[in-house]
């Protein structure tokens, strides 16, 4: 009798040996043979985009992590840089802001008759960008300055790249404007190595008009600057009031500074 308690009881041990948890206290702190749930993706967790989708900053070259929404009142040059400021004593470039949506449309390819390429909106049309227009129209000079803001390049290596891109589809229309605006005269007066483009264009227009357009473009960081400065007069008139201005490298200085003091990424 003793002998078949024996056995009986080896017996036993051995099932509770081989379930390793049905036998025993459970306060041993071990998880009771229970597998650990897998931890949640960081995706799931954190909100992050679908699978597929671009994460902030990716995606198109140019992404805009930590970049300004806005163009501030700060970036926009003083009028005393605009030719013609001399004579007009324009009003505050900032006052006459307004905002832009979609692909941006530069003075100079409107007037050039160059559109955007389709592949290229998202470019230009960035992550701000305004315009301001000061002046009287017709015969008497009107500037106006176009800011681009496509990003800080220092959260993208590809937003320099797009920002570089926008400013080359820019100066390539206005060198070949007599291709899309046929009559047209270009006269480049900035070297290939200075750090903005000048440039004078006489642009006919189809109601027999014709329109002296006085261009600069400056890029830095991940912004591109306009200036356009034009005046429409009847085909061989000259302009109501005689032109004066800055030295060109004067005026690309005058875009520049403000624009890097006031939007992250220049130098």
């Amino acid at each position: 009798m003793r002998s078949t308690r024996l056995v009986t009881a080896t017996a036993a041990a051995l099932v509770c040996l081989g379930a390793l948890s049905a036998c025993g206290p459970d306060n041993s702190g071990e998880d009771g043979g229970k597998t650990a749930a897998p931890a949640p993706s960081t995706g799931a967790a954190t909100g992050a985009a679908p699978s597929g989708a671009p994460a902030t900053g990716a995606g198109k070259p140019g992404g805009t992590d930590g970049a300004a929404k806005t163009i501030p009142a700060k970036a926009w040059m003083d009028t005393k840089s605009i030719p013609m400021d001399e004579t007009y004593h324009y009003a505050p470039l900032a006052a006459n802001a307004k905002p832009q949506t979609g692909p941006v449309q530069f003075k100079g390819m409107e007037l050039c008759h160059a559109p955007i390429a389709k592949d290229d909106e998202y470019g230009f049309a960035g992550t701000a960008s305004a315009k301001a227009s000061v002046g009287f129209g017709g015969d008497r000079w009107t500037a106006q300055q176009t800011l681009l803001f496509v990003g800080d390049p220092t959260h993208s290596s590809g937003t320099k790249q797009t920002t570089n891109m926008v400013d080359q589809r820019l100066t390539d229309a206005l060198k070949g404007c007599a291709k899309t605006a046929p009559g047209a005269t270009v006269k480049v007066n900035s070297a290939d190595d200075a750090p903005y483009f000048a440039a004078v264009l006489t642009i006919p227009q189809a109601d027999g008009t014709a329109v002296t357009l006085h261009e600069y473009a400056v890029t830095d960081g991940g912004t591109v600057s306009e200036l356009s400065v034009w005046a429409t007069t009847k085909a061989g008139a000259q302009p109501k009031d005689a032109w004066k201005a800055p030295e060109d490298k004067y005026v690309g200085t005058g875009m520049t500074a403000p624009m890097c003091e006031a939007l992250p990424g220049c130098g």
